[in-house]
């Protein structure tokens, strides 16, 4: 977004247009006059025209702001692709052109009569002297241009100065045309002034996070909002201080102290003011006053580190030569990959990124990784890339997957999940499917630019308690896909990943997390099929925990489903990603699916299972019946073959005498009446067991016999 400045004289005097320094490293709405995306002055080209009483600074989305206010974003995401930088490039399209880049039919022919009236000429080429008659069609551009902005007729006389953003812009002829951004620039990488401000001031009491239970609103909102809606609040309220000139430095210390910045003295504060101011004219822009905060705020994270030693969040400590960020800078031209280490951590947030080799060559895409969460880092990030509160409380407290949009950044968070594999088993699903959450966030640069995309990569934290059975956190599980997508970038010279923007590598990220939960999918599938081919083993508490863990699997499908519905939705990324998107989608809808069958699946084989351990129960059951039927059989015969005796026993063995003392009973008068009785006894007992043992056989063969021809009969089991 470059900024329109229009002076008007009363003389005659050529228009000049100046290119914008280098940024910050991220884009934030367009209410900064300085991105946080990143650009270099070799980003645009610009062209001189001469109208008279004039000087006019513009690009192509300087003009589109003006004729067409209303333009869908993803406009401006087009034109930055098909590196329409200037008013003159946008001059040279024809309707259908711009029929093709998306506007709509009255913003085409307000496009066409401003290229008709700015270049009479034609070809999008300056109009020659003729134009410098106040009559000119250029001239009138002009005026009418000016008169959009502020809404009123153009004075005449004394030289007018318009600003934009909020910040006074003017062209010093006479000074040698110095470039307040370059200015800029250049004292915001230098990270020992900085620091020196911050070690010299006055170190409160409570500067340390001793607790971050409301991490949004009492440490994120307090003390590390950078955003610009933050800074033009407190901005004009120092204006508000100071009607009619520029902010003083009570004005100044009042909105850093605001700010979280505290302990400066006001001599510190006018130093800054000095270092800073662009035109030596004593002016604090807004520009000015962002790089004054965001740069203290970030020296301060390096000269306090109380300031996050506190937190309940578990940080790392770094050693020397470990990586604390991941950097890859890439074009359609080329490709630069670095790893941040420590000691470089800090010229790395105090400097910008270089500009493309050639003006030809497209503006480069940053993608910054963080491949182990520590706070610290995320927030230099934050100050440095002016990362929204909501999203970065959302990576802290590892928000479920989801996409917002602020401003005209994005935010998105996936958890995702991983397989787990050691050593490939001797046979495929021959071990039990181990799994490992991760919570991965994004920050994403919005439109035009799409310049910058921030990763943060983090074991998630409540994967334990989710997930049924065992959790299984490698600790480069989770950087698979970044792996994949840094060696995708380096890799090929002119792949198709490294012509598109930063959205794509947001894309990416969705689409190799879907991968990785098809991976997961089909490992169960596996497993599924290996159970299916034994048997004989016992798989049911395996099983009921595959479910379990295929429903969390699910319950993750479709929060990227959430997330892509959302992708679509907006304008900026359906414009140019729909078909990537519909086919993440299809490849989502196939997961559901097949995770869904897989329930299904192991549900019938703990069923199966169940029916199985019935049946065996029912035979544990039958056998022990039958041995009772037997026991109580044996019972059986045995009373029935001694109860005549036990009668005949108890009858003889009555005591009944007369009163002489004999018994009555005669038979107990016998002389041979014992051996009477055992002889009766002993001839009871063969013929009982002679029928007995007929009777036994009898029933065997007719069992038998009944066997054979495929029932048994009812009394058989009694007695075999």
């Amino acid at each position: 977004n470059a900024c329109v400045s229009v002076l008007v004289r009363n003389d005659m005097s050529d228009i000049e247009t100046h290119a914008p320094g280098s940024c910050s490293d991220m884009a934030s709405p367009p209410l900064m006059a300085r991105q946080l995306s990143a650009g270099s002055a070799a980003n645009g080209r610009r062209f001189t025209k001469k109208l008279p009483g004039q000087a006019v600074s513009l690009s192509a989305a300087a003009v589109l702001r003006m004729l067409t206010p209303k333009c869908n974003s993803a406009v401006h995401g087009r034109l930055v692709r098909e590196r329409v930088r200037t008013a003159a490039d946008l001059a040279m399209l024809d309707k259908e052109d711009l029929r093709v880049l998306g506007f709509t039919m009255v913003e085409r022919g307000r496009i066409a009569r401003w290229a008709q009236e700015a270049f009479p000429a034609g070809s999008g080429s300056p109009s020659d002297d003729s134009d410098s008659d106040p009559g000119t069609p250029g001239y009138q551009f002009g005026a009418e241009l000016y008169n959009r902005i502020h809404s009123r007729r153009l004075p005449a006389g004394a030289p007018v100065v318009l600003e934009v953003d909020g910040e006074a812009l003017e062209d010093d002829e006479e000074s040698g045309s110095s470039n307040p951004d370059k200015d800029l620039d250049e004292i915001e990488q230098q990270a020992d002034f900085w620091c020196s401000f911050i070690s010299a001031a006055r170190v409160p009491c409570d500067t340390a996070v001793s607790a971050l239970r409301d991490v949004r609103e009492n440490v994120l909102e307090e003390r590390f909002d950078v955003t610009s809606e933050r800074l033009r609040e407190v901005y004009n309220d120092m204006q508000r201080m100071t009607p009619g000139r520029a902010p003083s430095v009570q004005a100044l210390g009042d909105g850093l102290r605001r700010c979280g910045l505290v302990g400066l003295d006001d001599a510190a504060v006018a130093q800054l003011i000095e270092a800073v101011r662009p035109d030596r004219s004593g002016k604090l822009t807004l520009a000015a006053f962002e790089t004054i905060l965001s740069r203290l705020k970030m020296a301060q994270l390096f000269v306090w580190p109380s300031l996050t030693s506190s937190s309940s969040l578990e940080t790392p400590s770094f050693s020397p030569a470990s990586v604390r960020l991941r950097v890859v800078e890439y074009n359609s031209h080329q490709c630069h990959a670095a790893d941040i280490t420590h000691p470089k951590f800090r010229e790395f947030c105090f400097g910008h990124r270089v500009g493309p080799a050639s003006p030809h060559e497209g503006p480069l895409v940053r993608w910054v990784h963080v491949p182990e969460f520590d706070l610290t880092t995320l927030l230099c990030l934050t100050v440095k890339y002016c990362l929204h509160p909501l999203g970065v409380e959302d990576v802290i407290e590892q928000c479920p997957t989801k996409i917002d949009r602020y401003g005209c950044n994005y935010f998105a968070a996936v958890e995702q999940l991983c397989l787990v594999s050691d050593a490939p088993p001797l046979r495929e699903g021959g071990a039990p499917v181990r799994a490992a959450g991760y919570h991965v966030a994004a920050f994403c640069s919005g439109p035009p630019l799409f310049d910058t995309v921030i990763t943060i990569a983090q074991p998630d934290r409540s994967f334990a308690h989710d997930w049924p059975g065992e959790a299984n956190a490698p600790a480069n599980g989770g950087q698979c896909w970044a792996e994949k997508l840094r060696h995708r970038l380096t890799s090929a010279p002119r792949s198709r990943l490294r012509e598109r923007r930063a959205d794509f590598i947001l894309y990416q990220l969705v689409d190799l997390s879907t991968d990785e939960l098809q991976a997961l999918i089909r490992a169960y599938s596996a497993r599924r099929r290996y159970m299916a081919e034994m048997p004989g083993r016992d798989f049911c508490a395996e099983a009921s925990a595959c479910c379990l863990q295929l429903k969390v699997v699910i319950r993750r499908v479709r929060g990227l489903q959430r997330t892509i519905r959302r992708f679509g939705g907006d304008p900026d990324f359906s414009a140019e990603l729909a078909g990537y998107l519909q086919d993440v989608a299809e490849h989502l809808d196939e997961a559901h699916e097949d995770a869904a069958n897989l329930i299904e699946k192991f549900t019938a084989i703990m069923e199966a299972h169940h029916h199985a351990m019935e049946r065996k129960d029912e035979k544990v059951r039958q056998h022990t019946a039958d041995r009772l039927n037997k026991t109580l059989t044996i019972l059986t015969v045995g009373t029935f073959i001694f109860a005549p005796m036990q009668f005949m026993a108890g009858v003889y063995g009555m005591n009944f005498v007369n009163e002489n003392g004999r018994p009555t009973m005669p038979e107990l008068l016998w002389n041979n009446g014992y051996l009477l009785f055992w002889i009766l006894i002993l001839s009871y007992l063969a013929v009982t067991i002679c029928f007995v043992t007929r009777w036994y056989f009898r029933v065997k063969r007719e069992s038998e016999e009944e066997a054979r021809g495929g029932s048994a009969p009812a009394g058989c089991d009694m007695l075999v």
